[in-house]
C-alpha cells in the first residue's frame, strides 16, 4: 500500500482512554456444524469477544439521563411542523447518514414509505418539479450522505442540523468490512453459490485459499483511502478503507483540527473554507440539490445533484453536513471521541444487528410519526442488498468472524488489528443505542401515565 504523504499523516500526542463497554449478551446459539475439507478449526483465542446483541434482554444503561429533553414520540411533527425556528431560511431535512453495508438500502426504502405516509413524496415526479420550481415551502427534503465523510462539528456549526431528523445505522466493523468484500470486492466473483455458506456450511479448502489470497490483496490495492486524498465526495466507495465508520463521523474542517493532523495544503484548506458553514447564509434550499428516490425501485437513489457540482449545486447534493471535511490519514484515539460526539447528536442510532427487532422498529416508528404496525415497519421488511439470508441470530451477528476463524484466522487477525479503533468506536455506539432506546422507553411510559390521567 502506498505510503501517505507526510503533510497529510495524522499524529496526536494525547491518548484519551476510556472504559470499554460490556454491552453484548452471550449468545445461546451454538455454532453450526461444519463440513471442513483439509482445513482445521482454529483452536486459538476466542475471536468473537463481543457478545451477541439480543433483543428483549439487551443490556440497559445505568442511567437514561440526557440533556436532550425533546420527546421521541412523533419527532417528525415536532421538528417539521410550523412554527419552527429558521425552517423558512434553512429548510427541513430528513438526514440519513448511510454507512455502506450496514442496512442503508433497507432504510432508504423505509424512508420512502415514511414520506408517502406523511403525504410528502420524494419520488421522480417531485424531482421533475424541482427542475422547474425554485422552492417547495412545505417540503421535507431527503438528503442521504453515503460517500462523504461528516465533519464531527457539523451538529454545532451547521444551522441546518437543528432543522433535521438525523438517522444513522452502524454495524460491527469486521462484519461490515467482510460484507463489503463479498458484495463489491473480489468475493463477489467466488464461484461457489454463497447460499451454501449458510445453508450447507460448506467451508472448503478452496474458499480458505481464496480468502487468504484475495482479502489481503483487496486491503492493499490502490484506490483505497490513499487514492482518495484530496477527493472529498468519494472517500467511501466500493473498496477497503480501514476504520471506515470512524472516518465517516470524525471528519475535520476547522483549521485548528487540520493543523493537529499536520495538514497544511493551502489549496485544499481554501477549498474547504469556500464551502464551510461559517461563510454560508443558507437561504431557501434548492430542491434539485437534494436527493430523490426512484419509486419504481425504492432501493435506488437518484443523485443527479452529485453529478452537477456547479451553479446551484456547486458542492453536489446539498443538505446538513454536505460540505468538505478531511478524514484520510492515520486515525488516533482522539478521533474516537470526535466521532462519538457527532454520534450522540443523532436522533436515532440503530445497529444493523438489531434494527429489525420489535423494540427498535417501534422506536423508529414513534420518531417518524408512523404506526408501529404499519406494513412498512422496519420489523416487517426484508433486507435489501443482502448477499444471503442469515438463518439464525449467531449468523446474523457473527457470520463473517466465525467463517474467518475457521478458514482464514491470520487474515481475521489482520483485519481486526487494522480496525481496532473502529471496533472501540463501535462499542461506544452500542452504548449510545442503549441509552437512546432507554430514553424512548421512558418517554413511552410517561405518555402512558399521562393518557391514564386524562382518561
Amino acid at each position: 500500500m502506498r505510503k501517505i504523504t507526510s503533510n497529510i499523516a495524522a499524529f496526536f500526542a494525547m491518548l484519551i482512554g476510556y472504559n470499554s463497554f460490556n454491552l453484548y449478551l452471550n449468545s445461546t446459539q451454538s455454532r453450526p456444524a461444519t463440513k471442513l475439507m483439509s482445513v482445521e478449526r482454529n483452536k486459538g483465542k476466542d475471536r468473537t469477544p463481543h457478545k451477541v446483541l439480543a433483543g428483549k434482554s439487551r443490556s440497559k444503561p445505568e442511567s437514561c439521563y440526557s440533556s436532550d429533553t425533546e420527546p421521541y414520540f412523533n419527532r417528525w411533527k415536532l421538528r417539521f411542523s410550523p412554527p419552527h425556528s429558521n425552517c423558512t431560511s434553512t429548510g427541513k431535512y430528513l438526514f440519513f447518514k448511510h454507512i455502506r453495508k450496514a442496512g442503508g438500502t433497507t432504510l432508504r426504502s423505509y424512508f420512502n414509505d415514511v414520506f408517502l405516509y406523511h403525504g410528502k413524496p420524494r419520488g421522480m415526479k417531485e424531482y421533475g418539479r424541482s427542475r422547474r420550481r425554485p422552492s417547495e415551502p412545505d417540503a421535507v427534503y431527503f438528503v442521504e450522505q453515503e460517500f462523504s465523510t461528516m465533519d464531527y462539528k457539523c451538529p454545532i456549526i451547521d444551522p441546518r442540523w437543528n432543522n433535521s431528523l438525523r438517522i444513522i445505522t452502524l454495524r460491527h466493523p469486521i462484519e461490515r468490512h467482510i460484507s463489503e468484500f463479498f458484495f463489491s470486492g473480489p468475493g463477489q466473483h467466488f464461484p461457489i453459490h454463497r447460499d451454501q455458506l449458510y445453508v450447507n456450511q460448506t467451508y472448503t479448502k478452496e474458499l480458505s485459499e481464496f480468502l487468504e489470497e484475495n482479502v489481503p490483496a483487496w486491503m492493499e490495492r490502490d484506490g483505497g483511502k490513499e487514492g482518495m486524498v484530496g477527493k472529498f465526495n468519494m472517500l467511501f466507495g466500493r473498496f477497503y478503507v480501514d476504520n471506515f465508520q470512524l472516518r465517516a463521523l470524525a471528519g475535520c474542517s476547522s483549521r485548528e483540527c487540520l493543523e493537529e493532523k499536520n495538514f497544511t495544503d493551502e489549496n485544499i484548506l481554501k477549498y474547504i473554507q469556500n464551502f464551510h458553514p461559517s461563510v454560508k447564509s443558507y437561504a431557501t434550499p434548492v430542491p434539485k440539490c437534494t436527493n430523490f428516490i426512484q419509486v419504481q425501485r425504492t432501493t435506488n437513489l437518484l443523485e443527479m445533484c452529485s453529478k452537477m457540482q456547479k451553479d446551484d449545486c456547486s458542492n453536489g447534493c446539498d443538505g446538513p453536513c454536505f460540505y468538505p471535511s478531511v478524514a484520510w490519514g492515520e486515525m488516533k484515539t482522539k478521533d474516537i471521541e470526535r466521532a462519538f460526539e457527532a454520534l450522540k447528536a443523532y436522533d436515532v442510532v440503530l445497529l444493523m444487528e438489531t434494527f429489525d427487532e420489535e423494540d427498535q422498529s417501534a422506536w423508529l416508528s414513534d420518531v417518524m410519526g408512523v404506526p408501529r404496525d404499519a406494513d412498512f415497519a422496519l420489523s416487517k421488511r426484508d433486507a435489501k442488498n443482502s448477499v444471503v439470508e442469515k438463518s439464525n441470530k449467531r449468523e446474523k451477528t457473527h457470520f463473517y468472524r466465525d467463517l474467518f476463524e475457521i478458514l482464514a484466522p491470520e487474515v481475521l487477525s489482520r483485519v481486526e488489528d487494522e480496525n481496532k479503533l473502529e471496533i472501540m468506536f463501535f462499542d461506544r455506539a452500542v452504548e449510545i443505542n442503549n441509552i437512546k432506546t432507554c430514553q424512548w422507553e421512558r418517554d413511552v411510559k410517561h405518555s402512558s401515565r399521562e393518557s391514564h390521567k386524562l382518561a
